[in-house]
């Protein structure tokens, strides 16, 4: 078995939610219109709602943000990133009007609060794939899977970053090479272009954290086929990435 660890326990789920119904209980404020369902709810005079901010993609780019950190591989681009962008751009814009007037300058002040949460993990998730994509660009570069896990400007960074490199290279030594050694060393390549870039590969065998996110039953792990598992909803286990990566790409567990 390569599991080197299991917990199996509840777990506390936190709702990370700043301000409570007790917070507006003030005559300015109308609490049923603010808060439904655990979510604020903004409306304006003409009773027109929009949503405090998009729980649902913040939680699924949290999420997104940890498993990437803490896989040793890249993972698939997570699409919430983009539609929190624009949730950004439009709170942004109604903080700004809000903040104009004295009734609505609190809630304003909120939602400018709130954006400058959403865009630090926004930033931080970023940041994250960008370091992989330095790390393992030639690999990924070469790889058709591994590119199709890019979004448009990732594989565009990918390959600006990949021919930077070797213009470097170029300049810095390889054009002093005397002609006949560059030659042999194509040779060697199977006449691919020369590059001393190290070219990484992932170690798919890395121990880490995971949790279960729902029950799933019995379950092999692939590198102990024969002795088998009962995965249960917030089970953590420490074990080999690749024995939990197709269950990862599924979604029924969660790195930590």
């Amino acid at each position: 078995m390569s599991r080197a660890f299991a917990w199996r326990g509840s777990g506390l789920r936190g709702e990370n939610l700043a301000f409570n119904k007790e917070f507006f209980e003030d005559e300015d404020f109308d609490t049923e219109d603010l808060i439904v369902d655990g979510q604020f709810i903004i409306r304006a005079e003409k009773k027109e709602e929009f949503p405090y901010h998009s729980e649902t993609d913040l939680e699924i780019l949290q999420r997104a943000w940890l498993n990437e950190h803490f896989s040793p591989e890249l993972l698939p681009y997570e699409t919430a990133f983009e539609r929190l962008g624009h949730t950004v751009e439009e709170q942004a814009a109604k903080a700004e009007s809000m903040a104009l007037s004295k009734d609505t300058c609190p809630i304003g002040m909120i939602l400018f609060n709130d954006n400058e949460r959403i865009k630090y993990v926004m930033n931080r998730y970023l940041r994250t794939r960008l370091f992989k994509i330095e790390k393992y660009a030639p690999s990924i570069l070469e790889n058709l899977e591994l590119k199709t896990r890019l979004s448009p400007s990732e594989l565009e960074f990918a390959k600006r970053y990949n021919d930077l490199i070797k213009r470097y290279e170029n300049s810095s030594f390889l054009q002093m090479l005397p002609q006949n050694s560059l030659e042999v060393l194509k040779s060697i390549d199977d006449g691919i272009e020369t590059s001393f870039v190290v070219n990484e590969q992932v170690n798919l065998e890395k121990v880490i954290f995971c949790r279960v996110k729902e029950d799933i039953g019995t379950y092999s792990f692939p590198s102990s086929a024969e002795e088998a598992e009962n995965l249960e909803k917030d089970d953590a286990y420490l074990i080999k990435y690749s024995d939990i990566k197709p269950l990862l790409d599924k979604g029924f567990v969660e790195l930590i």
